[in-house]
């Protein structure tokens, strides 16, 4: 059965040169699971080798996490108690 990518996975793979010394070391794709932002930074782990491919790397995109809601704050930065 061929390996099929999930969203969130990262494949990276050692590029033979083939006598070409510029050609990239690595190459390799992600599959995004979210929207990205350009310019958004997207962490990942990898993790030498498959048991069937000793020269690939494979790993996985970190979640995004949502940073908190701000507490709302007056004009002087003074915070607004919530009326209730």
């Amino acid at each position: 059965m061929a390996y099929k990518p999930r969203p969130g996975e990262v494949c990276l793979f050692e590029n033979e040169k083939a006598g070409h010394d510029t050609a990239p070391d690595h190459r390799g794709y992600f599959i995004a699971d979210r929207d990205i932002k350009a310019g958004e930074k997207v962490e990942f782990a990898l993790w030498a080798g498959r048991a069937d491919s000793p020269r690939s790397f494979a790993g996985r995109l970190s979640a995004q996490k949502s940073s908190p809601e701000p507490s709302p704050v007056d004009l002087f930065g003074n915070p607004i108690e919530a009326s209730g």
